[in-house]
């Protein structure tokens, strides 16, 4: 016959397994991490950007979470499933776009990535550099003074013709 442990030895075994883990894990994480939380598990604070952004001002979850954490601008969050560190204000985007490639590493999460395919946004590395190039060749100052400006003068005198003067 099978015995069960009383109800009282069963919450003392599962509060000193619950210390002897959080102890370990205490001890293993000895990463730098920035101010900030993770939010609910798999939800994270996804729910919170979304919110702000249909509100129109998506810039509210990154101003929140900077004033919480004081004057830091780099906070750690979860959004889509994935942790991520946010770094915000002119330093942080000079620290992320100079060192591109050096030091940091252009990431999407999987769902981005699922949702966006493979394009401009979502890409790094040498396929990006040569899309950046390509896009320039169409969009840059050459291609806007040879390509764009004549059709743009044909299109406006015609507009001014026919709805300004009356032909």
């Amino acid at each position: 016959m099978i015995q069960f442990l009383p109800i009282p030895h069963l919450i003392i075994i599962s509060y000193v397994v619950w210390i002897l883990y959080r102890i370990l894990k205490h001890k293993t994480n000895k990463v730098n991490l920035p101010p900030g939380s993770f939010g609910w598990p798999i939800l994270g604070e996804s729910l919170s950007l979304l919110r702000a952004g249909l509100d129109g001002v998506p810039e509210r979850f990154d101003q929140e979470r900077v004033e919480k954490h004081g004057s830091s601008q780099v906070f750690k969050t979860s959004l889509f499933g994935n942790r991520v560190a946010v770094l915000c204000g002119p330093a942080g985007n000079k620290f992320l776009f100079g060192n591109e490639n050096k030091l940091v590493a252009v990431w999407w999460p999987y769902s981005l990535r699922k949702l966006f395919g493979k394009c401009l946004v979502t890409s790094h590395g040498e396929e990006a550099k040569w899309m950046r190039k390509m896009m320039l060749s169409y969009l840059g100052p050459d291609a806007f003074a040879t390509r764009y400006a004549a059709t743009m003068d044909v299109v406006t005198r015609r507009h001014i013709q026919v709805h300004w003067r009356g032909s």
